[in-house]
């Protein structure tokens, strides 16, 4: 596996890997129809975000790949500091592509001088994320208000 900056050559594959990890993490049975219209929209802005994030100086991008296959990617926001998107294919859950992912964009983070106060939102009832972002220290904060799909905010502690 490796750690790279995201590029314009990855561009054609973002939407259908965001749209395999949203399908596997976002959905539990009796969420409805907007919460379906809700993910079907982030898919669909997800490669004009990436796009965006790769010519910002506020931004890093890193992908995971493995023998030419994108296993997953991850975006930082420099100013706020946040974790704005990581999505890992979900047959690569478990390969250490997201813990190298979230190394990457910490790193990159701590280089712009945030070590703390690194925030990131996640599906509420999404529990194994959760455990994953308590392993670098985010702790949820509270929910996020006014989203389809009940939401919670973590950050990391100072």
């Amino acid at each position: 596996m490796q750690i790279r900056k995201g590029t314009a050559d990855d561009l054609s594959l973002i939407r259908d890997l965001t749209k395999r990890a949203t399908d596997s993490t976002y959905f539990i049975e009796g969420m409805g129809d907007a919460a379906a219209k809700t993910v079907a929209a982030y898919v669909a802005k997800s490669t004009d975000v990436f796009q965006y994030a790769l010519g910002s100086e506020n931004h890093s991008v890193y992908v995971a790949t493995a023998d030419e296959h994108l296993l997953g990617y991850v975006i930082a926001i420099h100013e706020s500091p946040e974790i704005d998107w990581i999505m890992v294919d979900p047959a690569s859950h478990g390969s250490g592509a997201g813990k190298a992912l979230m190394i990457a964009a910490l790193d990159a983070l701590a280089e712009q001088g945030a070590r703390s106060n690194v925030r990131l939102t996640v599906v509420a009832h999404n529990e194994r994320a959760k455990a994953f972002y308590r392993k670098f220290g985010f702790l949820v904060t509270g929910p996020v208000p006014d989203r389809d799909i009940p939401t919670v905010e973590m950050q990391r502690a100072a």
